[in-house]
């Protein structure tokens, strides 16, 4: 995907700023009654910063390209089936624990639209669940674009490391399997852009 500019960020930021938000509704309506999807997101989220860093604002600007799916039938799930297509690609994984896979319970549970979710305390918080082919993305503070060991510098020890130490493969506990997919719940309220079925919404 192409690299944003300064200018895309912070128009963007300028979009997240405005407190307009893309509804649920919308959601909805863009991705009709399609199984599966491709689409094109745009959202802007605050960096979680150590405590004694509270007061810095980074602001992370993300375009990515992912699935989205309107309905799903009860024996299909696109995400566990990409799960255990990965995990059975990676020789150290145990073949026989790939094939039991299943997705676990979460604080979230799907709606009448799959890929919006709604936190299981709190209805009022939703949420795009969505499997991610590919993403760019960039940071931003003091109105300037930052790399990542800029942002680094503001995190908790654990967050820097996570950050500085990527690691393609996502270690599934429950199981004991490393796979490749990846899989997000973005706030509904950080999302400015959509793309898809040769829709746009923005915010």
């Amino acid at each position: 995907m192409k690299i944003l500019t300064l200018a895309q960020a912070q128009n963007a930021i300028a979009l997240h700023n405005s407190n307009s938000v893309i509804t649920a509704q919308q959601m909805q309506q863009l991705l009709g009654n399609v199984s599966v999807t491709f689409a094109q997101i745009e959202y802007v989220t605050k960096v979680q910063t150590a405590a004694a860093h509270k007061a810095q604002n980074i602001q992370k600007i993300t375009r990515a390209n992912v699935i989205l799916s309107s309905t799903l039938k009860a024996h299909t799930s696109v995400y566990a089936n990409k799960v255990k297509k990965t995990a059975a690609a990676i020789q150290d994984n145990d073949q026989a624990a790939v094939a039991a896979f299943t997705p676990q319970a979460n604080y979230f549970e799907h709606t009448a639209c799959h890929s919006v979710v709604q936190h299981t305390e709190h209805a009022d918080k939703q949420y795009l669940y969505a499997i991610y082919n590919n993403a760019t993305s960039l940071y931003m503070h003091n109105g300037a674009i930052v790399d990542e060991q800029h942002v680094a510098q503001f995190l908790t020890p654990s967050a820097k490391r996570d950050m500085l130490n990527k690691d393609s493969t996502v270690h599934n506990k429950t199981h004991n399997i490393r796979h490749t997919v990846a899989v997000r719940t973005i706030a509904l309220a950080n999302i400015i852009s959509i793309r898809a079925r040769k829709q746009y919404t923005t915010v």
